[in-house]
Formats: structure tokens, sequence, C-alpha cells
């Protein structure tokens, strides 16, 4: 029974495609989930709602994720941290 099973799904070969392709989609999976925490976090630090700019990024994958990039707005808190070269030019 077994042997007849190894032949007719094309031996182990089919099994390492399945795993294979298994891997692929869990990469994909993790690598939205990822972009999306990233852009979720990076809209509450822009003042603009997670939840939309979440959606647009899964749903026009990846196109969503390269509109937000170019088109988001300014951080609200530009006095917190970071390096301002306007703070140190001598007039």
């Amino acid at each position: 029974m077994y042997a007849r099973f190894v032949n007719a799904t094309g031996g182990y070969g089919s099994f390492l495609w399945i795993a294979g392709m298994f891997l692929c989609l869990a990469i994909f999976i993790g690598l939205l989930a990822w972009g999306i925490k990233l852009a979720a976090g990076d809209a509450i630090r822009r003042g603009k709602s997670p939840w939309l700019v979440s959606i647009a990024c899964v749903f026009f994958f990846p196109w969503g994720m390269v509109a937000w990039l170019i088109f988001r707005p300014e951080p609200i808190d530009k006095d917190k941290g970071g390096f301002r070269l306007e703070d140190y030019r001598v007039q």
C-alpha cells in the first residue's frame, strides 16, 4: 500500500514541492504582516488612521505600500527627536 502511494503521487519530489510552496506562502504572509505593522505604526506617528492605511496596504499590495511611502504626510511631532540642520546653521 505504501509503495503504491509513493508511485501514485510522483515520489518524494511532490512532497518537497508542497513543502517549498508552503514555505514561500509563509514567508509572503510574514512579510505582509511585517509591512502592515510598519505602515500602521508610521500612520499613528503621522496622525492618520492606522486601519485605513493597513487596509490600503493589504488590498492594494504592493502598490498600496508604495503609495503610502511616497505620499505620506509629515510627522506631527517635528520637534521631538531627530536631527534638524536648521538648529545648527550659523546666520
